[in-house]
């Protein structure tokens, strides 16, 4: 397979996954009752769908042909990506906002590693730059999202301590 194939396969998987993941943050969104935890996972989901914009304009640049509008398009792409569509379906994230962001979590970690595979395989400029973007995105949302994590940990255990303390009083 020449090098231009597997960087418009790459490329498309890339978009399949961030449309995917847009999805999958607007349903996390929709799932919540938090305020500022809704608007973090709308903006996480906007994000995820400008990437897959971005990943359709290099699409068109470097094949003159336009990536789809979704992520049903191509049969081995949307296997991949199908994950998270399924998890919704079968109801595996509650409305828990701990397990929201687990959920999130491994879905940036997911991503993280497929934006890893997808600059081992492509080497042109402007694209690399494009996915080294992404990436550094990825990468600092997945901190975010543990920082977030060990927060609500954190104020959980202090609710549960002060609920003691009061029903000793």
């Amino acid at each position: 397979m020449n090098n231009g194939k597997i960087r418009e396969l790459t490329l498309r998987r890339l978009l399949d996954d961030n449309f995917a993941g847009s999805k999958l943050f607007r349903d996390l969104a929709e799932s919540l009752d938090d305020a500022s935890l809704k608007n973090y996972f709308q903006s996480l989901a906007s994000r995820r769908t400008q990437f897959a914009i971005e990943l359709g304009e290099e699409i068109l640049y470097y094949t003159g042909k336009k990536a789809p509008a979704s992520s049903s398009s191509s049969s081995s792409s949307s296997s991949s990506s199908s994950s998270y569509t399924v998890r919704k379906r079968t109801g595996l994230y509650g409305e828990s906002r701990n397990k929201c962001i687990k959920n999130a979590l491994r879905a940036k970690k997911l991503s993280l590693q497929k934006y890893q595979e997808a600059l081992c395989r492509i080497y042109e400029g402007s694209c690399r730059e494009v996915l080294i973007r992404h990436k550094a995105y990825l990468e600092n949302c997945v901190f975010e999202l543990k920082a977030l994590k060990s927060l609500l940990k954190y104020r959980d255990q202090i609710e549960d301590q002060q609920n003691e303390m009061s029903s000793h009083l």
